[in-house]
């Protein structure tokens, strides 16, 4: 069962998740997919008896404009550069579920420490904003400990200007169990240090990194 973090803001697992696409859910309209897959067919990987169904709306890679190409990786609109791969995934966005009526965003992202997690937060904080203006938004991982809690963690930071010792506290009065990996508890610190915004030149692990801004 999905935990509520605020309003119009869940927690929870790949069960979770399933449950709602399945048979859909009054509150939850939205799902951010915290996942090392972006595909659909992950969750029947996970349990050969789902049947989920989805209708892509777009794919975007990093440098890319959102209609399916790869794009440049220079090419941001804003000046700045992407350190991503330009084939790299930045995310998908589908339409899923029963009936499909539920908008899925999902997040290429592996629940490993020297995973980089600043070039998403952008583009996870935008869909989580206007997800919860036109309704309610599920975020998950596989766990629902992990990534998802670092996605949400770095969420409350922004926009309650929060450290991420107290985000993080915040957190863990709705879902006790949320313990993201020590890689991604150093990139909050290092998130907390650049005013909440990623820094396009460092990243948590001293790479020159570059971010990439996309929105659907």
């Amino acid at each position: 069962m999905p935990y509520l973090v605020r309003e119009h803001l869940f927690i929870g697992n790949i069960s979770d998740a399933a449950d709602i696409l399945q048979n859909g859910s009054a509150e939850i309209t939205h799902m951010l997919s915290v996942l090392s897959s972006a595909s659909i067919s992950f969750f029947t990987e996970w349990r050969s008896s789902l049947t989920i169904p989805s209708k892509e709306i777009k794919k975007v890679y990093a440098g890319g404009s959102g209609d399916g190409g790869s794009g440049s990786v220079d090419d941001l609109g804003d000046g700045s550069r992407s350190c991503l791969s330009p084939t790299k995934l930045l995310y998908s966005l589908e339409y899923a579920g029963k009936d499909l009526k539920l908008v899925r965003m999902t997040v290429p992202i592996r629940d490993m420490e020297s995973e980089n997690l600043l070039d998403y937060l952008d583009v996870c904080f935008d869909f989580i904003d206007r997800s919860r203006k036109e309704g309610g938004v599920l975020v998950h991982c596989f766990a629902g400990v992990s990534r998802s809690a670092a996605i949400i963690t770095a969420y409350l930071m922004r926009t309650e200007q929060l450290s991420s010792e107290d985000a993080l506290e915040s957190l863990r009065q709705s879902c006790e169990s949320v313990c993201p990996n020590d890689g991604f508890l150093e990139q909050l610190k290092m998130f907390e240090e650049m005013g909440f915004k990623p820094d396009m030149f460092k990243d948590a692990f001293g790479d020159k990194q570059c971010i990439m801004i996309s929105v659907y």
